[in-house]
């Protein structure tokens, strides 16, 4: 009845407050940057990752992935990036159709929204640049800068070639120009998979790698950004377990009769035992 409305709506808000909490310092970035004075104490950094990949890879993966570009590799890279945008409504909507699973999307969206909420916290405090950038900026003899090649990247391809300014349109309009770091894009297929995904775990998988080899090959992203954002979605997930979640947590790596019980005798998280 009315009450139990009242209940679903309460705990839709409290899941949703970390998620708002991102969409602010989102939405104002640049102010809020400019206000605290950090887009003058702390610069966009251009090196830190790149070394990052060298001393982990031996290499740069997304130069070694986008070597030998084509259409048909671009369109596969285009798939999941242009996905990712419906991918948490769609699979919050999943949830909530699945008789079997809705109890689960309370906990999806509060990891998901710290997931969010942290990443941009590091990407406002610690603005790194994208493949695309430093691989592209040029500066004068002084180290002013110059420019650089377009936010879309190795999308700028599909752009020209289907005369649209589709991507050229989605990246323009973004305020964090320097969030290289955890990638977003390869945090969310990850959140998904840590809160047991739909379709089978292997399909989880296979949507992270899939879009971490995207955001490479289109040079929107280091090799250490894909590491960081799966890292990120790990960690949030078993934080909600061992620490605090407002809401009987899901995970994968717990066993789902294990939830089951657990959901039944306390609306909260308990400890989680390997």
């Amino acid at each position: 009845g009315f009450l139990r409305m009242l209940s679903e709506w309460r705990n839709f808000l409290l899941a949703m407050l970390p998620f708002l909490g991102y969409l602010v310092i989102f939405k104002y970035y640049n102010t809020l940057r400019a206000i605290t004075g950090l887009d003058e104490a702390i610069q966009p950094n251009n090196e830190i990752l790149p070394f990052l990949d060298r001393l982990i890879f031996q290499c740069l993966p997304h130069r070694v992935l986008s070597t030998h570009p084509n259409f048909v590799l671009d369109v596969l890279a285009a798939i999941p990036y242009l996905v990712h945008f419906p991918l948490p409504v769609l699979f919050a909507l999943y949830l909530y159709f699945n008789h079997r699973r809705r109890r689960h999307i309370y906990a999806f969206l509060w990891c998901a929204g710290w997931v969010n909420l942290l990443a941009v916290i590091v990407q406002f405090l610690f603005p790194t640049a994208p493949p695309w950038f430093a691989d592209t900026a040029v500066y004068d003899e002084n180290g002013h800068f110059i420019g650089s090649g377009n936010n879309e990247a190795g999308f700028e391809r599909l752009d020209r070639i289907m005369h649209l300014k589709l991507f050229h349109n989605i990246y323009g309009a973004s305020p964090v120009k320097f969030g290289a770091m955890p990638s977003l894009h390869v945090a969310w297929p990850a959140i998904i998979l840590v809160c047991r995904p739909w379709i089978s775990p292997q399909f989880g998988i296979f949507h992270v790698i899939w879009i971490a080899w995207a955001a490479m090959y289109s040079n929107h992203h280091y090799g250490i950004d894909a590491l960081a954002g799966v890292t990120l979605a790990i960690v949030v997930n078993v934080c909600m377990m061992r620490i605090y979640c407002p809401f009987p947590p899901v995970s994968i790596f717990r066993p789902e009769h294990d939830e089951e019980g657990r959901a039944s005798r306390k609306q909260g998280c308990l400890p989680f035992q390997v």
